[in-house]
């Protein structure tokens, strides 16, 4: 504002404060003015005579005795800044009551004591109570949630999705929490063959349900029927030998085992000893627990030491203190003739199995020489001999009451030991027992002629040699009239 003269009027001490020109006035000519404690966010600043405190948000100059910014509304203390509504701890305009008198006036003390008292409060959601309780004091929406709640199959579930959505405090009631025993799982030595068995402990730190799936995805670790609860204290890990159990079948998912729990449960877990081979390196695996609270995984550690073959227990030790089928097969290359023993006896088959390891031969052991042939052509070190049989089909004839015997002979010409495996289709033809010979097989065939096969007889004699090189020789029987 302007005179007629052109000269603008001195300011007043009534002039408004915002249109008043800052004059810079030395430190030691102000009058001694009354000190503002400074307030927290607000910057309070002396510009000329006057102390104007600087909104935290937008700068601007407010007045000394502001609270609020005079531009964009915001407060200049922190003391004035809108805090959360503490709805759990308002009070109920009626309180709740349970059967043993404990009342209950806002929804704090409601979730705590419905953790305390969970039986109670799961029939009271079955029965509807709850959400005639909410309804009552205008929370429609928690009468709906209490409602959906009541549908649950499972009451403990519905209840714990219930109490989730209860306007609390997060220190009145705290969401589950998943916690396991054991960190790491080391089974220690182990022996192949036997079963053993030990609890997954988990543990629930938190409140509310918690509830998930435990899995493995090795087929040497599998879960038992029964989910115990949990013991005040858990228990050290023990590792125990136990009866053998029977799974069906070899699973190609993995196992499975669903649970829940409001403090915690024991798993049993097994290890099936007929799935353990030994090696020089541990066998891992793992469990999984994965749950509403998390998930987290338990590594399982075993040792299974190989053992060598034994010494001064079958016929000969030409191959004790081997470790490897490769060893094994070295040393029966150099003792063709005792090895051949040991295949014949069993004792390489019970080697193998008294380390877990699927023994590479299936059927019959053949004899000497041709045992370790065997072995040799299954573990691809040797190059099978080509097999040749003497006869394509057998046509015979008898009388009623007669035994009819001849023979089959299975050949090579490579100069390498034939081994053989023979079946029959029919009950009247018995085979056996073979005779080796080098590269030669000759199989006994023993046919009992009777009057119920008829007129004629049909049947087959199957044989399995070499690398399983398989003849089928077809046998026709004509029974004479007497």
């Amino acid at each position: 504002m302007t005179t007629e003269s052109g000269k603008t009027p001195p300011a007043t001490a009534d002039a408004a404060w915002w249109t008043q020109t800052t004059v810079s006035t030395p430190a030691t000519e102000l009058a001694p003015t009354t000190k503002t404690p400074k307030p927290k966010h607000a910057k309070l600043t002396l510009e000329g005579a006057f102390e104007v405190l600087r909104c935290p948000v937008c700068s601007r100059a407010n007045p000394q005795g502001a609270y609020y910014c005079h531009f964009d509304g915001k407060p200049l203390f922190e003391e004035l800044r809108p805090t959360p509504l503490q709805v759990g701890s308002l009070p109920f305009p009626s309180p709740f009551c349970f059967s043993n008198g404990q009342a209950c006036t806002n929804f704090n003390q409601l979730a705590l004591a419905c953790n305390n008292l969970w039986e109670e409060a799961r029939e009271l959601l079955t029965d509807g109570i709850w959400s005639t309780f909410f309804a009552a004091m205008g929370r429609l929406d928690l009468a709906a949630a209490a409602k959906q709640a009541a549908k649950e199959p499972d009451p403990d579930r519905g209840l714990s999705q219930l109490l989730e959505k209860l306007p609390v405090d997060p220190e009145f009631l705290r969401p589950p929490k998943l916690a396991v025993a054991t960190s790491e799982v080391d089974l220690g030595q182990l022996t192949p063959g036997t079963d053993y068995t030990f609890d997954l402990t988990i543990q629930n730190q938190g409140m509310l349900l918690l509830h998930g799936i435990v899995l493995s995805n090795f087929e040497w670790l599998v879960l038992g029927d029964h989910v115990k609860p949990c013991p005040v204290t858990a228990a050290p890990l023990s590792v125990r030998p136990c009866a053998h159990t029977s799974v069906p079948g070899d699973r190609a998912k993995p196992t499975e085992k669903l649970f829940q729990t409001r403090h915690g449960c024991t798993i049993p877990v097994l290890v099936l000893g007929r799935k353990l081979r030994a090696g020089l390196k541990p066998l891992l695996g793992g469990i999984i627990v994965d749950t509403n609270a998390g998930a987290v995984t338990v590594p399982v550690r075993a040792t299974l030491p190989i053992r060598p073959f034994p010494k001064g227990v079958y016929a000969n030790d030409v191959l004790a203190g081997v470790r490897t089928p490769r060893e094994l097969a070295a040393r029966a290359k150099q003792f063709p003739n005792e090895a051949g023993v040991l295949f014949e006896q069993g004792a390489v088959k019970a080697w193998y199995a008294s380390n877990g390891w699927t023994y590479p031969i299936e059927g019959a052991d053949g004899v000497g020489a041709g045992a370790v042939q065997q072995f040799f052509e299954a573990l691809g070190l040797t190059k099978p001999p080509v097999l040749e049989i003497d006869t394509t089909a057998l046509s015979v004839e008898g009388k009623a009451g007669e035994t009819l015997l001849t023979h089959i002979t299975l050949r090579t010409k490579d100069g390498k030991p034939v081994y053989a495996h023979a079946s029959s289709s029919q009950e009247w033809i018995k085979l056996g027992p073979l005779k080796y010979l080098g590269t030669k097989v000759q199989i006994p065939v023993r046919i009992a002629v009777s009057a119920d096969l008829g007129k004629t007889a049909q049947a087959e004699v199957t044989i399995q040699g070499n690398a399983k090189q398989t003849f089928v020789v077809p046998v026709t029987l004509t029974v004479k009239r007497r």
